[in-house]
């Protein structure tokens, strides 16, 4: 099923004529969730989105699926053992973009927790996981972490564990759940804003204005209810509504990339930040080791939202201090990215405190506005909204269709359970003469949607790394892309891993996008400008005082 721009037309057109359940406003992971799981309840839903799948906060955090060990320091139980089950679940439905990972926790003499307290802590993780779990924690003594971890600090170790979670790329995993809603019957479209609500007898919802980017023009939806998924553009898409209280707080969390060799990480590492006692991980990616995040306050624009210079050094301090021998500078610093937590405001006096619990609001007027909640209880949060939803549109309790998504697979992973499938595709790939490097990362980011991918596959689009051509005629054609940092940020890893974050690839990728999109030479250069606008945000701490 094309979901690109053969269709797109098609999907404005109905998007203007097709009387809908549900209208959805964002497409991060959990409006795009949400609008996937309504379309297989065989609800009418439509899900617009001002930039792109993923743009915010689901394609800027620290890329792991896991429960939450640092909320056993708050008791939250209900939280960890609802991330535990749902990490469980992300994995059987999505194995190929979510896999376990090992964390390592070293203790210290002078650490916020000894190794009782943490050999307690992780007992009861692994508990509240139960049988929900991709391996049993363990403990360590001093040498053993020394050998585990070469890198790490011996001096006044005193020992530590290793316990699981998992990883993912949190990006395609917002795209494969947008691909699956289009899939499902979802009208989905990118570059489309939501400007107001249409109101009718008794102030109800009956539809919205939205607009259209790509052409430029108004279009009124009719729809029963308006669902608000809009995650740190919450408060600003409510005022749109009339609704000036406002229910966000938004912290920033900001991450940098290093090059693998230059901390070359076996495991991640759970770390104490130096300044302030928070969590910090430095995570190993393959070619890169990611280390965040901060928690701060935030009140500036949304879309303008960076690594500041106290940011990168806030955490290279912190890297410094456990791995003393990397002697890891600024200048070590391969990009940086920051995305903000749209929490619940409450009266915590720091972010690090708030809660991050998900709240459902349902008005009387037929809208329902989703806040807080983490990534990885994405799922279980759209089953929440649709409820909610339903309640709102006075749907019988026992006409109420149930969720399904819980044991439908996500596109990529459909067929993966055959034991067969991946030596299959190896060979199939080798003997097109695709390098093992090139398969083993395809394989990783598509699952059994890389026989979508057609030629170009042995054109790499940089040297010494897997990228390659045809993943932007998939990303185009496939999953909906529109612009270069679509491709570039949210369905291929470029701007993360590589030296110059795309630059030296950036006139091959336009020039492909042109062809395939139709652009005229001016918005060839206007997308080239972009981008550039994009890696230099990424860039601006450099030039901070």
């Amino acid at each position: 099923m094309p979901f690109g721009p053969a269709d797109r037309a098609s999907r404005l057109s109905l998007l203007a004529s097709t009387p809908f359940d549900m209208l959805i406003v964002g497409g991060g992971i959990v409006g795009v969730a949400t609008a996937r799981d309504a379309a297989m309840r065989g609800f009418k839903v439509a899900c617009v989105e001002k930039e792109d799948y993923a743009y915010g906060t689901s394609s800027r955090s620290s890329k792991l699926i896991h429960g939450g060990l640092r909320y056993l320091e708050q008791a939250n139980f209900k939280l960890v053992f609802e991330g535990t089950h749902e990490r469980s679940t992300l994995g059987e439905l999505a194995p190929h973009l979510v896999r376990p990972i090992q964390f390592l926790v070293p203790v210290y003499t002078g650490s916020k927790h000894g190794r009782l307290a943490l050999g307690m802590g992780l007992w009861l993780y692994d508990a509240l996981a139960g049988r929900h779990k991709p391996g049993k924690h363990s403990r360590h003594a001093p040498a053993e972490l020394g050998e585990l971890e070469p890198l790490l600090d011996k001096k006044d170790l005193n020992g530590g564990a290793l316990y699981y979670d998992c990883m993912t790329d949190d990006a395609r995993l917002c795209v494969e759940n947008a691909v699956g809603a289009h899939e499902a019957g979802a009208v989905m479209l990118t570059r489309t804003s939501f400007m107001r609500p249409v109101r009718g007898e008794g102030d109800v919802v009956v539809g919205a204005i939205v607009h259209d980017h790509e052409t430029g023009k108004d279009i009124e939806v009719s729809a029963k209810s308006i669902v608000h998924c809009a995650g740190p553009w919450t408060d600003e898409v409510l005022r749109r509504s009339g609704d000036t209280a406002g229910m966000i707080r938004t912290s920033k969390g900001a991450h940098l990339c290093f090059a693998h060799d230059r901390l070359p990480l076996r495991y991640a590492v759970v770390m104490s930040a130096v300044r302030d006692g928070r969590v910090v991980f430095a995570i190993p990616r393959g070619r890169v080791t990611l280390v965040g995040t901060t928690d701060t306050d935030y009140d500036g624009d949304p879309d303008d939202v960076c690594a500041s210079k106290d940011d990168v050094d806030y955490l290279i301090e912190t890297v410094g201090r456990y791995f003393p021998r990397s002697a890891i500078t600024r200048a070590d610093v391969r990009a940086t990215y920051a995305g903000l937590r749209p929490l619940i405001r409450d009266n915590s006096e720091n972010p690090y405190d708030t809660s991050r619990e998900h709240t459902v609001v349902a008005r009387p007027d037929r809208s329902v506005t989703i806040g807080g909640g983490k990534y990885t209880t994405y799922r279980r949060i759209a089953d929440d909204v649709v409820k909610a939803t339903m309640g709102a549109l006075a749907i019988p309790t026992r006409q109420r269709p149930k969720c399904t998504t819980k044991t439908a697979p996500l596109p990529g992973a459909l067929g993966l359970e055959d034991p067969s499938w991946a030596e299959a595709q190896k060979a199939r790939l080798s003997a097109l003469g695709i390098a093992p490097d090139v398969q083993q990362y395809v394989l990783g980011a598509y699952g059994t949607r890389v026989d979508r991918l057609g030629d170009g596959l042995t054109e790499r689009l940089v040297e010494g790394f897997p990228f390659t051509l045809a993943e932007i005629d998939h990303a185009v054609l496939e999953e909906d892309a529109t612009a270069i940092d679509d491709v570039l940020v949210r369905r291929i890893p470029i701007f993360f891993e590589v030296p110059d974050q795309g630059l030296e690839c950036l006139d091959k990728v336009a020039d492909r996008m042109k062809a395939l999109l139709g652009w005229h030479e001016a918005t060839r250069r206007e997308q080239i400008d972009h981008y550039r606008g994009v890696v230099a945000r990424s860039r601006r701490w450099k030039s901070e005082a």
